[in-house]
């Protein structure tokens, strides 16, 4: 079931009617069934799979706590975490093997089906693991808390990343429909739709069959292909979390923003904290952490940097692609990090000319190389366009897209930076810095009229339903 979509809406709509018209002791029964009725559109297989990863930690996790000495205790959590991880890496990366299955006639790894959302699943039950053997919470008593955790509907797929914990607690409150919820929630629903259909579908009908032919292009298409894809990636990929948190909001379940204005970052490093800030800080807690952080030198430093940059590139999928993405990406922070010193002082001297207005103008205009760059990788499907890419940058030739769809990509661009000025930061949804109602009221008008007029076009796959 697309996100961005009528019938999701009416499922949702739907959903939040007969969850607050349920008494207490039925509501979260419901929204479990809800959930693996949503998941279920995806394929019952993956909901099986799920399922079975859901009892085997919960299990392995509650014996792990009971259990009253040191080996006892990690047997039960490495056996957990290991079967967690055994299905995942299964399901996720042995279809690349062009091998038969055990030699079974008929069989071969390339039949193996990703199934839907589990890289995302797999960060909740595996987190939910070590927290509770490093004794940071007690194990969840009640399968069915645990199970809603893992497979609520609005985050399943592709995020916000939250701890089972937190959404726990709120699920064993006593919550009570609250219309306020239900518009801010809407509101965000709004944003995460246009985002998606009238930002990235948009510019997925350019980008995605110029990418099928990429050989044809040369000099400033590809730049500005490069630059509108990683505008595409943003629009879907927050798209996607607004609507997912704009959800959860309507059933009275708060979750964490996921993205919060990336491009405006002002160096590598805190773009990173800033674009999919769930995954960024799960690291940070489950890897980088325990790793020794930033508490061992720079050279450590630099090294536990790169390991977490490694798994990112191998988490999103085991290709030269991925690799690539994983090292350019690593190495514009160790760029950062090296250079630090030498921008604060081109920091200080721009703010003692009261030039802060073109700072702001570099850091931006850096961000995007920064992350056109990279992207390169994670577009292509090959390295041989990855590196047909950078070869023709700057090479001279006819331009086959034509002013019409720079301008076209140029708009559209600016649509979403324009709206985002009255988005306030750490996320949330469009024009909520407008202060006068009536022109709140004429944009959000205006956001339905566009998305009424886009949305008779074919749906667009997210972009994070492949991971």
């Amino acid at each position: 079931m697309n996100f961005a979509s009528f019938p999701y809406l009416c499922f949702l709509l739907a959903s939040v009617l007969l969850y607050f018209t349920l008494g207490k002791n039925l509501r979260n029964f419901f929204l479990l069934l809800t959930s693996y009725i949503f998941y279920s559109f995806f394929g019952f297989g993956f909901v099986a799979l799920m399922i079975f990863t859901t009892i085997i930690t919960f299990i392995c996790a509650r014996y792990c706590y009971k259990a009253e000495t040191k080996n006892a205790q990690l047997g039960f959590f490495l056996t957990g975490l290991l079967l967690d991880l055994v299905v995942f890496i299964l399901f996720k990366y042995v279809h690349i093997i062009d091998v038969d299955i055990m030699n079974w006639p008929g069989w071969s790894a390339q039949k193996l089906l990703i199934p839907v959302g589990i890289s995302f699943y797999t960060f909740k039950t595996v987190g939910y693991c070590i927290d509770v053997y490093k004794r940071k919470y007690e194990p969840e008593p009640f399968l069915l808390y645990y199970a809603l955790s893992v497979s609520f509907f609005p985050q399943l797929i592709a995020g916000p990343i939250e701890k089972s914990h937190n959404i726990i607690g709120q699920l064993k409150e006593n919550r009570n429909f609250n219309a306020e919820n239900f518009i801010e929630g809407g509101k965000l629903i709004l944003w995460g739709f246009f985002k998606k259909i009238a930002i990235a579908d948009t510019l997925a009908l350019i980008i995605n069959p110029a990418y099928s032919n990429i050989e044809k292009f040369t000099g400033l298409d590809l730049i500005i292909l490069s630059i509108a894809f990683i505008y595409q990636v943003y629009a879907d990929f927050s798209g996607y979390s607004d609507i997912a948190i704009g959800s959860a909001k309507c059933l009275g379940i708060k979750l964490p923003f996921n993205f919060n204005k990336p491009f405006f970052s002002k160096n590598c490093r805190e773009f990173w904290l800033r674009w999919h800030a769930t995954l960024s800080t799960w690291f940070k807690e489950y890897i980088y952490i325990p790793l020794g952080g930033n508490k061992k030198g720079k050279m450590r430093t630099f090294l536990n940097l790169f390991i977490i940059f490694l798994i990112s590139g191998i988490w999103h999928g085991i290709t030269f692609n991925y690799i690539c993405f994983a090292i350019l990406s690593f190495a514009w922070v160790l760029i950062d990090l090296i250079t630090e010193g030498s921008r604060l002082k081109l920091v200080n001297k721009f703010r003692s000319a009261t030039r802060w207005y073109l700072l702001k103008i570099m850091s931006y205009v850096a961000i995007i190389i920064m992350f056109a760059s990279v992207c390169v990788f994670f577009r292509t499907e090959t390295m041989n366009d990855a590196i047909y890419i950078f070869r023709h940058l700057f090479t001279s030739g006819e331009a086959k897209l034509g002013i019409v769809k720079y301008l076209f990509i140029a708009g559209t661009i600016l649509v979403l930076e324009f709206m985002q000025m009255f988005q306030a930061s750490g996320g949330g949804h469009c024009f909520e810095l407008m202060k006068n109602p009536y022109t709140r009221i004429f944009a959000y008008v205006t956001v339905l009229f566009i998305l009424l007029l886009v949305s008779a076009r074919p749906d667009v796959t997210f972009q994070y339903f492949q991971f």
